[in-house]
C-alpha cells in the first residue's frame, strides 16, 4: 500500500543524444534505443526506479513528437503521466512541468528527477542512495547524487561537498556547485578532492522545488503553473507558452544558484552515455554480446555495431567505432567520437537533413 513517503518520479526524456548518430535520430533518439541489453535505455530507467514507487506516480517528459513512442514503450504508465514539449527548453522546464502538477496534488510529495539515459550498472544500490536522499530531501534541502571524478571531465557539473548533515549523516552539505567548467579547473577540482560529478539525480519536495523556480526562474514557474491548471491544455496553448519559455538546465537554473544543497556520495557505475567511446567502454568491461554481423581479421580494440543486415568486415583496423545501420554508415576512431557532432552539422549544411 502507497503512503506519503512514496516518491514521485520525474523520467526526463527529452533531448537528441546526436553524439549517438546514427543511432540516435531526430524522430527516435537514444534513450528509445537498445544500447548494451535488449531494454531500451528508457525502459532501463522504468524498470530501475519503478521498485520506489508505483507507475500512477511516474512522469515522463518528452518531446511532443515522442509521446506515443514512451506511451508503446511503457504500457503500464497512466496516458495522461507522459507530457509532451512542443519545443525543448532544456531541463529546468522539463521537470517543472511535471512537477507543477505533482504540487496541486501534494505539495509536501518527494520528487525524484532522473534522466531516461543513463547507464547505472547496480540498480538495487541506486534505490538505497536514493532512499537516503529521500530522508534528506526532509530536511528542506535540493538532493543531488555525486559521483567521485575519475578524470578531469569537462561535459559534468562538480559538486564540492561541505560538512556532514547530522541526519541522515552519509549526506553533506555543498559548499559550491559548478556547471561544466574549464578544463584547468576541472583538473584542479580533481586534484583538490572532496569533489564529485553532478549525476543528474535531483531529489526534493515538490512545492520547494516549484517556490525555487519562482525564486531564480519566474517566468518557467509561471507558465508550467498555468498549464498545470489548466484542465487538458490544447496544443496551441502549450505552444503559446513555451514559445517565451527560457532554455536552460537544472544545474544552472537552480543548482548553480541555490545555497541549501545537499550531496550523497555514490559508489555505483554509472555514465550518461555521452558518445560511442563510453558505449564502446561498457560493453567491453561486460561483455556486452558483440554484433554477430562483424567479422575480424587481424583487427583490434574495434566496437561494431551492425544494424542494418549487412555484414561488416574489418581487414587491419585497430580503434574504431563502427555503426551500420540501414542509411548511414559511422566509422571513427575511439578517441575522435566526440566530434560526431561536427559530422551532424556538415550534414545539415548540406541540405541532408533526413539522415539526422
Amino acid at each position: 500500500m502507497v503512503g506519503d513517503t512514496t516518491p514521485y518520479v520525474v523520467i526526463l526524456a527529452g533531448g537528441q543524444g546526436t553524439r549517438l548518430w546514427p543511432v540516435s535520430r531526430r524522430s527516435q533518439p537514444k534513450q528509445f534505443h537498445a544500447l548494451l541489453t535488449h531494454r531500451t535505455m528508457l525502459e532501463e530507467t522504468y524498470d530501475r526506479v519503478l521498485p520506489l514507487t508505483t507507475p500512477e506516480r511516474i512522469w515522463v517528459v518528452t518531446g511532443a513528437e515522442s509521446v506515443e513512442l514512451v506511451r508503446s514503450q511503457l504500457p503500464d504508465l497512466p496516458e495522461t503521466n507522459v507530457l509532451g514539449e512542443p519545443v525543448g527548453r532544456n531541463s529546468a522546464p522539463a521537470a517543472a512541468l511535471a512537477v507543477a502538477r505533482i504540487t496541486r496534488a501534494d505539495s509536501e510529495a518527494t520528487v525524484l528527477v532522473t534522466p531516461a539515459d543513463s547507464y547505472i550498472l547496480d540498480a538495487a544500490a541506486y534505490r538505497d542512495y536514493i532512499a537516503t536522499a529521500v530522508e534528506a530531501a526532509q530536511t528542506a534541502a535540493i538532493v543531488v547524487l555525486g559521483i567521485i571524478p575519475t578524470s578531469p571531465n569537462t561535459n559534468y557539473g562538480y559538486i564540492k561537498r561541505g560538512d556532514r548533515l547530522e541526519k541522515p549523516r552519509a549526506a553533506y552539505r555543498v559548499e559550491r556547485f559548478t556547471e561544466k567548467p574549464n578544463v584547468y579547473t576541472a583538473a584542479q577540482y580533481v586534484a583538490d578532492g572532496g569533489y564529485y560529478w553532478n549525476m543528474g539525480q535531483f531529489v526534493f519536495q515538490a512545492g520547494l522545488f516549484m517556490e525555487k523556480c519562482e525564486t531564480y526562474l519566474p517566468e518557467v514557474a509561471e507558465r508550467v503553473r498555468q498549464l498545470a491548471e489548466t484542465p487538458d491544455p490544447t496544443g496551441e496553448l502549450t505552444a503559446q507558452l513555451y514559445e517565451t519559455m527560457p532554455s536552460i538546465s537544472l544545474d544552472y537554473g537552480i543548482a548553480e544558484k541555490e545555497p541549501n544543497l545537499a550531496v550523497i556520495p555514490v559508489a555505483v557505475e554509472w555514465s550518461d552515455l555521452g558518445n560511442w567511446q563510453a558505449v564502446k567502454e561498457i560493453s567491453v568491461r561486460h561483455g556486452y554480446p558483440p554484433s554477430e554481423n562483424h567479422i575480424a581479421i587481424d583487427s583490434a580494440d574495434c566496437y561494431v555495431m551492425a544494424r542494418s543486415g549487412r555484414l561488416v568486415v574489418t581487414i587491419g583496423v585497430e580503434g574504431y567505432v563502427i555503426v551500420d545501420t540501414p542509411d548511414a554508415l559511422l566509422v571513427v576512431r575511439e578517441d575522435e567520437s566526440a566530434k560526431v557532432r561536427e559530422a551532424l552539422e556538415e550534414i545539415e549544411e548540406r541540405g541532408k537533413e533526413g539522415y539526422l
